[in-house]
């Protein structure tokens, strides 16, 4: 166990890193490594492998990746196989070495295979990695789920006569909910991310139960919000791995840059035994609360209410030809004091970006964007990703009524020119 949902997956024939986040200040700005190491490169040492199971910043990191190869070499990269695979594309843009794991590879007596999680959405961009050791008198498996939600169909695939030995699964919600759509002085706030750790403990057991395992390691989404975003912290309905343990008698939390676990004996090495300091949390936030943001650097007085509303007008339609709305669903930005922007999602709609003014009746389903003009510039012209944006906190949300549509979430995904 290295961090967050870093690790490393050895056998005798092959060692494979798995996503490897280490840049501080990834999500434009937003997340930070907690606990923190100076030397991770030294410390992972020289895997022969590597697999990176999303695009996601905390688990594609190409900075860390250029410096580990500087030290070690270059390495094959191994990534699941998706219709749009924009994870292949952007390692390759990096001028690294992708390989794009459609079944078992094999490595001696050592197979890994790669598994897209596909739903039909255009948004899917989530894997697993499932390393099986062949030895004389049974098969060691590993399974790392990554970021991969409950779901029953994707999950069979997984379901052996013999057990997983080891299963990797994350344990809470990394999101933007619900931090980015309560203001913080509200009492709701706190209810809904009480919530939210039920939620994701209850879709961790519905796994667990689904998939026979001997050993449950819960990992990944271990963040701390910084600069502007850091009086978040506290409200954004993050569980400690530890708190698992109250619910699974087979979890084992392995302790940061630290903990290791055998498919043998099944015995931890350096496991985690209480919550990460609440000082120390604290002692980190203050550290970067004052750190900017990316989009800080663009310089505000070239970026004007007309011109967002201009490119609004040239990506709405481009989105709408990949919107998976087929209903009426709206968006109304806020772009000046009092002055709205106001979208319609619905893949079959024709009406352009309307501007209406905020005391008026807006249009039902909704979602009100409250963001940074300088960072709306950025997404619409692609200097920024909108799902990095969301999940980085990075613009708050109030929605009307207060349900959640993921067609409707998807479609901010193409917002751009």
């Amino acid at each position: 166990m290295i961090y967050s949902a870093c690790v490393v997956i050895e056998t005798p024939d092959c060692k494979i890193l798995c996503d490897p986040w280490f840049t501080d200040g990834i999500y434009d700005g937003a997340w930070y490594l907690h606990p923190k190491i100076e030397d991770p490169i030294s410390l992972i040492g020289d895997c022969d492998y590597v697999y990176i199971s999303h695009i996601h910043p905390d688990h594609y990191d190409p900075k860390f990746l250029h410096d580990y190869f500087v030290k070690y070499g270059k390495k094959e990269i191994f990534v699941a196989d998706f219709p749009e695979n924009y994870l292949a594309m952007s390692i390759q843009r990096e001028g690294f070495s992708v390989s794009i794991c459609k079944s078992g590879t094999k490595f001696k007596n050592t197979e890994i295979s790669i598994h897209p999680h596909i739903t039909n959405s255009l948004s899917d961009i989530d894997s697993a990695l499932l390393v099986q050791y062949y030895a004389d008198n049974r098969t060691h498996r590993v399974l790392n789920l990554n970021d991969c939600i409950y779901d029953p169909d994707f999950l069979n695939q997984f379901v052996f006569k013999e057990q997983i030995d080891v299963m990797l699964l994350g344990y809470t919600g990394a999101g933007p909910y619900p931090q980015t759509y309560f203001d913080v002085e509200d009492k709701s706030l706190l209810e809904a991310a009480g919530k939210k750790r039920a939620q994701f403990f209850h879709r961790y057991l519905e796994t667990v139960e689904h998939v026979p395992s001997k050993v449950r390691v819960p990992f990944a989404g271990q963040y701390v919000l910084g600069g502007c975003l850091a009086v978040l912290n506290d409200v954004r309905g993050v569980a400690d791995a530890i708190e698992i343990k109250e619910i699974d008698n087979r979890a084992v939390v392995l302790k940061e840059y630290a903990g290791e676990i055998d498919t043998e004996s099944l015995v931890a090495v350096a496991e985690r035994t209480e919550p990460i300091s609440r000082t120390s949390i604290e002692n980190r936030i203050r550290e970067i609360e004052s750190f900017p943001m990316t989009y800080d650097s663009i310089n505000a007085g070239l970026v004007s209410v007309g011109l967002v509303i201009n490119l609004l007008n040239k990506a709405l339609p481009r989105a709408r030809k990949k919107s998976e709305c087929a209903e009426d669903y709206f968006f109304a930005f806020e772009l000046s004091s009092g002055q709205m922007a106001v979208l319609n999602a619905n893949r079959d709609g024709v009406s352009g970006v309307q501007m209406i003014d905020s005391s008026e009746q807006l249009p039902e389903p909704r979602s009100e964007i409250s963001i940074d003009l300088r960072y709306l510039f950025g997404l619409l012209t692609g200097l920024f990703h909108w799902n990095n944006a969301e999940v980085g906190s990075q613009f708050q949300t109030r929605r009307v009524p207060d349900q959640f549509s993921r067609e409707a979430q998807n479609f901010l995904n193409f917002l751009t020119v």
